[in-house]
């Protein structure tokens, strides 16, 4: 690796610490020294730390004649390659290689159970910052929790677990994220099933089919394209993306995905990283004018893209003045699709994007559902009161626009914990201790949903999942916590 090579990533690196610090320090997340841990009914006590282990490091122990819970190192990386192997049957060693170059990754990252030095279970934690009803929150992902079928049953999957919670803790983290098929598993330590899948899959020529009759990209499903692999329909150029157009990609996505709840941010270097990963398969653009200009100039006039592999459109994204780009970069995906004779396509967006009608009108299905061939999404609020503490600017614009009485009070009592939700016509205030004439009982997961914005309240008053003490607090409770779509790039996921 040339010196300038090192320079640079460690640049990049640098770069992106600080982005999760400013994160952190605009929740006020960062642990402080000597801070009190959350109290145990809202998802236990935990232990935070000062800095991050050092490679081989005990992290939760045992006795030196037992397995031991570990961070990893630069040289377990072979070793946790062949774990991988074994356990999940992937990735490929080029897969996992080029894992390791994420802007944010560091070895200790992955925490290790050791029977002498052989690995016995492995998890990865990969840190991000996501936005959230129109805050940056530094989130942690967890995947790749396995342990090997010898030493199944015997508790080490449990014990790896709550040490990367602490972990997560420990680094400013206020959400856990993972997806499973294993949900109750989970449960136990305080994650709750929260978001939900959406994708519409449908035959890629009866999609080309209703664009055509919908008159949108009409001359997108037989266009011919020239060497470059460049069509031109309804006015757009749509062509294969350039590396150079890095900065298009940046801009749409800012404008579009990432304005989203559930959107993370992501950096230029991120960028890079996710484009040169082994899942992507073909990048498409829109652009007004003709194909050869200018750099700065091209950049500008990109207004859609789109991201494919193999039958599947990870990623797509459109200038809010030009609709129809989406349309006819998925036209171009369809083709793509057709020529190396895939009969569906497969659509990841969010629940809300024009393009799902279309596909249910091309004899295909919608499925926006909490698990997808087993797999759900959870969430683990790490700092429950700080959680709400950011959100105290959007819950006093939802009381103004409910037009709540001043002052209003909710009541939550969460596992036995006592809080009482204070909303003034100047502030919002979180206060311990005592409940109010009005107030909500539920459970630790249950109140995850319920601020994530994936809670029905009435559907979950009515089955008895929450507990109102008088009528006034499950109107106060829709009025805060309004249900709202949180969706995730796939495109995020499959590079981990």
């Amino acid at each position: 690796m040339s010196v300038t090579r090192v320079r640079s990533r460690a640049a990049a690196a640098r770069v992106n610490r600080s982005r999760l610090a400013s994160a952190r320090r605009s929740t006020g997340t960062t642990p402080a020294k000597g801070s009190a841990a959350p109290r145990a009914a809202l998802g236990k006590a935990l232990t935070l730390e000062k800095a991050p282990p050092r490679q081989g490091e005990a992290i939760g122990v045992l006795s030196a004649s037992e397995p031991r819970v570990v961070a990893a190192g630069a040289g377990d990386h072979h070793a946790i390659h062949q774990f991988l192997t074994v356990v999940f049957h992937h990735p490929s060693w080029d897969g996992f290689l080029a894992s390791l170059d994420d802007p944010f990754y560091e070895p200790c990252d992955r925490l290790l159970v050791k029977r002498g030095e052989a690995i016995v279970a492995h998890t990865h934690l990969t840190k991000r910052v996501m936005r959230f009803a129109g805050q940056l929150l530094p989130v942690a992902g967890l995947s790749r929790l396995g342990t090997l079928p010898e030493y199944r049953g015997c508790g080490h999957a449990g014990r790896l677990l709550r040490a990367a919670q602490r972990r997560m803790a420990a680094e400013g983290a206020v959400l856990g994220l993972l997806r499973t098929r294993e949900p109750r598993f989970f449960r136990r330590e305080g994650w709750a099933v929260c978001g939900r899948h959406s994708q519409s899959r449908a035959p890629a020529r009866e999609v080309l089919a209703q664009i055509s009759d919908r008159t949108v990209a009409a001359q997108a499903s037989g266009a011919a394209t020239n060497g470059s692999g460049t069509s031109v329909a309804g006015g757009l150029c749509i062509r294969p993306w350039r590396q150079v157009e890095l900065p298009a990609l940046l801009r749409l996505y800012a404008q579009g995905i990432a304005a989203r709840d559930g959107g993370l941010e992501r950096s230029e270097a991120y960028w890079r990283w996710l484009l040169s990963g082994k899942t992507i398969g073909q990048i498409f653009v829109a652009s007004i004018g003709p194909e050869r200009q200018e750099l700065d100039d091209c950049c500008a006039s990109i207004v859609g893209y789109c991201i494919t592999t193999d039958d599947e459109v990870l990623e797509i994204a459109a200038d809010a003045a030009h609709p129809a780009a989406a349309t006819q970069l998925l036209a171009r995906a369809c083709g793509e699709a057709i020529e190396r004779d895939l009969n569906d396509i497969t659509l990841h967006a969010p629940p809300d994007h024009p393009l799902h009608a279309l596909f249910v009108s091309a004899r295909g299905t919608q499925h926006h559902h909490e698990a997808l061939q087993g797999e759900v999404f959870m969430v683990k609020l790490l700092d429950p009161l700080g959680f709400l503490r950011a959100q105290c600017g959007e819950l006093h614009s939802r009381a103004d626009a409910a037009g709540l009485p001043r002052p209003c009070e909710l009541g939550l009592a969460i596992d036995g914990e006592k809080l009482r939700l204070v909303v003034s016509r100047r502030s919002v205030k979180l206060l311990r201790g005592g409940l109010g004439r009005s107030h909500l009982r539920c459970n630790i997961a249950e109140f995850t949903r319920l601020v994530m914005g994936h809670l029905d309240v009435e559907e979950a008053h009515r089955s008895g999942r929450l507990e109102a003490s008088t009528r006034l607090a499950v109107q106060t409770a829709q009025a805060l916590f309004p249900r709202r779509p949180c969706w995730r790039s796939p495109l995020d996921e499959r590079a981990v």
